[in-house]
């Protein structure tokens, strides 16, 4: 892991970086996959005040490089919500870096497979981390999610 680079808990600070991060992606990168309207509908939702309001019911993760936050997930239970890298920080290994530093708190705490819901987008990412498809959920709102699953446990 580069020497520079930190995993941490989430604090009440990080929420303007983070929904900047996500409405970046959403607007500038998973726009390729989805409609305008479920783009804007979700760039509306995630609001510094939403980041800070599930931050209270999930345990959410940011990467920091440097003094830097680059990135963010969260993870719920058995489930990974909320993975957005900073757009100019993609392919660089620092999601992989993330989903397996989250993977290893899930294993810690008992989990043995994990679940999250993927947009179009991510699927091919998910899927090179071990993940695969179980189910897909449509909705106006929200587009398509890829419900997507890995066992995390050494066999």
């Amino acid at each position: 892991m580069n020497s520079n680079l930190l995993i941490r808990e989430f604090v009440n600070d990080d929420c303007k970086t983070i929904s900047n991060i996500i409405r970046d992606n959403l607007l500038n990168v998973n726009i390729r996959d989805y409609p305008e309207k479920i783009i804007n509908n979700m760039s509306r939702i995630f609001t510094p005040e939403y980041i800070v309001d599930i931050s209270k019911v999930r345990k959410v993760y940011v990467v920091v490089e440097g003094t830097k936050i680059i990135g963010t997930a969260s993870l719920d239970k058995d489930t990974i919500y909320t993975v957005f890298i900073d757009i100019n920080h993609h392919n660089k290994g620092f999601g992989r870096i993330l989903i397996n530093f989250i993977e290893r708190i899930a294993l810690e705490s008992g989990t043995i497979s994990l679940k999250l819901p993927s947009s179009i987008t991510a699927q091919g990412f998910y899927e090179k981390l071990g993940y695969h498809a179980i189910d897909s959920i449509e909705s106006e709102e929200f587009g398509r999610d890829i419900i997507m699953i890995k066992n995390i446990v050494k066999e």
